[in-house]
């Protein structure tokens, strides 16, 4: 029964990883989706109180985040690019699979105009960010002067913030940014060349990474800390917004797939990436 749990842990870090690569999903809502988000908040927020049973809790999620994001990376690109229509109603499923989980915590609130207020405003957030982005073109290695390396420290942080967020895609935010393909492809690199054994091409790739993995580390502290002082001081109205921020990120995840060439059977394979996504999701997110 340890092992079970143990293994469900993993996979739904595994989901929450891939999630944060992918723009226009986000993290923080396949956390929610799962039934993990809570939880994570919590561990996160007691690391000095109770550092051990905060590895133990971190433990397995950031194990099957790191396969997510290290070995599954290149398999969700090439599905992207290949079957874009079928990954996205995966992810979607994944992601309306555990609103009925989120409904029931948050529907012995009241709801006056603070909650739909808030709804209004983080759908809208996500709306916003979805159709004002901008295409994020820059390649190449990074330089490793002191205010490259700063930068990357604090792109670390706000990536890592937005991640924490339900509704908000933290690779949509690099993208903003300007930095999304050029993390990506160092870090896909620094993967490739501890595979290869490839001690030089890892570590080159490793420095830039440095400093960013230092600044999401940051950012996930700071963050984590004000959601759960908002779930005590205004919970009603932090659901409000989560699930205005659920509701709008279909909006960010079909926002660039193209509709022009659909058949029959892409149709029928969406519905069934929906429904797998969906299911897996409503069972996980009830362990």
């Amino acid at each position: 029964m340890k092992i079970n749990s143990s293994l469900l842990t993993i996979i739904k870090g595994l989901f929450i990883g891939i999630a944060n690569i992918i723009p226009g999903v986000s993290g923080g809502t396949m956390a929610v989706s799962v039934g993990a988000y809570d939880e994570l908040i919590g561990a996160v927020n007691h690391v000095r109180k109770d550092w051990r049973k905060s590895a133990k809790t971190l433990a397995p999620y950031v194990i099957g985040a790191g396969i997510g994001i290290g070995l599954l990376s290149f398999v969700i690109e090439g599905a992207m690019a290949t079957y874009p229509l079928a990954t996205a109603c995966l992810f979607l499923g994944l992601i309306l699979g555990g609103v009925p989980t989120l409904w029931n915590k948050a529907k012995s609130y009241k709801v006056s105009w603070p909650e739909v207020l808030s709804f209004i405003i983080m759908a809208g957030t996500i709306v916003f960010m979805t159709f004002t982005k901008t295409s994020d073109a820059a390649s190449g290695p990074f330089s490793l002067d002191p205010v490259s390396l700063f930068l990357l420290f604090v792109v670390g942080i706000i990536a890592a913030a937005t991640m924490v967020i339900p509704g908000v895609s933290g690779s949509l935010v690099l993208i903003l940014l300007g930095y999304y393909n050029r993390i990506l492809e160092t870090l896909s690199s620094f993967i490739r060349g501890v595979l290869s054994l490839n001690l030089q091409s890892a570590l080159d790739n490793f420095l830039p990474l440095l400093p960013f993995g230092i600044g999401v580390l940051l950012g996930i502290g700071l963050v984590a800390k004000l959601i759960e002082w908002l779930f005590e001081k205004f919970p009603s109205i932090t659901y409000a917004g989560i699930i205005g921020l659920v509701a709008a990120s279909p909006v960010a995840i079909f926002h660039e797939i193209s509709l022009a060439s659909i058949t029959p059977m892409m149709i029928l394979t969406a519905a069934i990436a929906l429904t797998i996504g969906f299911y897996i999701s409503m069972k996980l997110g009830e362990k």
